[in-house]
Order: structure tokens, then sequence, then C-alpha cells
């Protein structure tokens, strides 16, 4: 294993696999009014959104945060998610006799502000008509890529479906990993229409969104249904999607979320190029540590290495947790190359 500099460009072995975590669209965006929030400081920003309901609703999230902590700097997002989830599966069995709290109108204000936050800081909501903000780093990158290669992310927003310039590789018809339902809708078709697209081909990589998408609806068949208006933000309503909350009971045995986590292992287990861009693989994600547990032991045992890990990450601790973490994977000659910020690596892949 060997750490390395590259001179020029990213040089990517084929085939390869990225993984998108939170700080990914966080720097992405970075120099937006409100960025993309990561876990520490979602209800930081959270406080600051106006318009179309959302302050009136932060706020009283934010109460319930203060009452429940009496604080709200320092709480994190996944924090006070599993409180809230476990005292309301706690309150449906072993109920108090006094006085009990409406846990689950608060996990639900939650996930609505969760939907809210993420769509008012990846769009611009100014215009009668939502328009999504770009990433250049995140497009630079998309069109390093090969067929067969995968595109793997933990986020609930649509960054990486409105970075891809054109429909050459992955198009939302049949780029998911599975048969999608409503793409008639008004978001396919302009995503179509954006890239001069009339009749789509096969995509040729997948875009596996392991924790659900801001996009989606479940179908009646566990299958999953492309939102109309995944932007929608309206005073007192209430949208429908398809995520898996930060929570603790990650039900990725069923489907349609089974098929996506299969496939990821898959693909992990036989990329040459591993990327993982703003994902600090915390403590209590241990369905992701398991995946990648499993996937290193088999590499490993096989003698199927990898051949590079590209590291993205504004701390030095995270990516020694993953050195640390795919040191078996990587064998003796495996290259690791770092990069400390989204910034960084859009200067490398522009040549500057």
């Amino acid at each position: 294993m060997n750490e390395k500099k590259l001179p020029f460009g990213l040089g990517l072995d084929y085939p390869a696999a990225i993984i998108f975590g939170a700080g990914a669209s966080r720097g992405g965006l970075e120099d937006s009014r409100f960025p993309p929030p990561v876990d520490r400081d979602f209800f930081e920003i959270a406080s600051q959104l106006e318009g179309r309901g959302t302050r009136e609703l932060a706020k009283s999230v934010l109460s319930s945060v203060w009452e429940l902590y009496v604080r709200i700097a320092g709480i994190s997002l996944e924090e006070y998610y599993r409180d809230v989830e476990t005292r309301s599966s706690i309150g449906k069995f072993a109920k108090t006799a006094n006085q009990p709290k409406n846990w689950k109108r608060r996990q639900d204000e939650l996930e609505e502000l969760i939907r809210r936050v993420y769509i008012h800081t990846a769009v611009d909501l100014k215009e009668d008509h939502p328009t999504p903000l770009k990433s250049e780093a995140h497009q630079l990158l998309l069109k390093q890529l090969k067929p067969n290669c995968t595109v793997i992310t933990f986020n609930y927003d649509l960054l990486i479906e409105e970075s891809f310039e054109s429909a050459d590789l992955w198009n939302p018809v049949d780029g998911y990993g599975l048969h999608v339902f409503g793409k008639s809708n008004d978001w396919c078709r302009r995503w179509l229409r954006d890239r001069g697209v009339t009749k789509p081909t096969e995509s040729r990589i997948h875009l596996l969104k392991l924790h659900g998408s801001l996009g989606w609806t479940l179908y009646a068949n566990k299958s999953i249904r492309l939102k109309a208006r995944p932007y929608s933000v309206r005073k007192g309503m209430v949208e429908p999607i398809s995520v898996l909350p930060p929570g603790w009971n990650k039900r990725i045995d069923r489907n349609p979320y089974k098929k996506f986590w299969r496939e990821a292992r898959l693909k992990l287990e036989k990329c040459k190029s591993l990327m993982i861009l703003g994902y600090s693989l915390p403590e209590t994600d241990l369905l992701a540590r398991a995946l990648f547990a499993e996937v290193i032991r088999l590499r490993h045992d096989r003698k199927e290495y990898l051949r590079q890990l590209f590291l993205v990450d504004p701390s030095d601790e995270v990516k020694t947790r993953f050195v640390n973490l795919f040191n078996p994977a990587l064998g003796p000659f495996g290259k690791i190359f770092k990069f400390g910020s989204m910034l960084e690596l859009k200067g490398k892949l522009q040549g500057s």
C-alpha cells in the first residue's frame, strides 16, 4: 500500500465505484448562502431558513430539541432522531399513565423538516419553477465515469442526478438499479428535455441511493415512483417521500432497499478504484460498517485487491479511519490518494 500524489487528473482504474456522503453535497455547494447541512450543523442551518412555512416548522422542532436536551448547540440530527424514534417506539407498548409525550408527532415533524432543509439548501426556490443549484465538482467527477462504474450515495438530495450533464451514461428512466414508475412525470421529462433526449438509451451505470431519495415515493409493489415535483415546498403541506431516516431502525432487508444494498456490495467487491467523498462513517452507522467489513473481508480472502483508494474529506481523522479500515483490501501495492476538499478535487479534475 502506497500513498501517492497525482500529477494530473485522476487516472482512475475501471470499473470504479464512487461513494457520496453529506459532506460531498456540502462541498459541492459550499458557496451557497445556506449550504447543505451535515449531521453536526443540521439544526443550525434549519434555524436560518425562511419561507413557505419552513421557519415555523423549524421553530417547532427546535423547541422539541431544547425541551429534550436544554440546548441546541452541539446536538446532531442523528442523535436527536434516534432519541425521538426510540421513545416513540417505547411509547407504543410501554405507555405511561401520566401525560404521555406525543413522540410520533415530533418524529413526523422532524422528517418533514429534513425534507425541506435539503430542498432549501440545494434548490433555488425563489422562482416560480424551482431551479436545482449546480455543483461543478460533481459535474466534472461524473464525466470521469465509464460503463460499468457505480455511484453509491447515502444522501437524500438530487444533486448527483442534476449533475449528469448528458444521458450518455445515466438517466432516471432505468438508472436506479430497478424498474421505476412515474417516468412520464414532470421531473423526469424535464431532466430528459434539458439534456436534449427524446428517447433515452439504456443506462450504463447505476446510481444506488442506499438511504432513499427526496425524488421517490414507494409504490405498491415495493418499487419506487419518481415524484413529479420533488422540490415542492408549500406552507402547511407535508410531502411523502421514500427515505430511510437517520435512526436505528433502517429496514434495508426490505425492497426496494434490499436490492440497492445487495448491488452495492457486489459492485464494491469488484471495482478496481474506490472513491469516498464526504462520508465520515459514523460509529452509529452500523449497517454501512458491516457492508464495508464484509467487502473488505472477501477481497482480502480472495486477494482481489483494490488498486486505488481516493479519499475526499477535510478531516485527517476521517481519512485515516478509512485507510485503516481498507488496508486489508488494498494489499501490498494499492495506492491511496487524499484530498482535503471538493474544491481541491475540482482543481485536480480541471488540471490546475
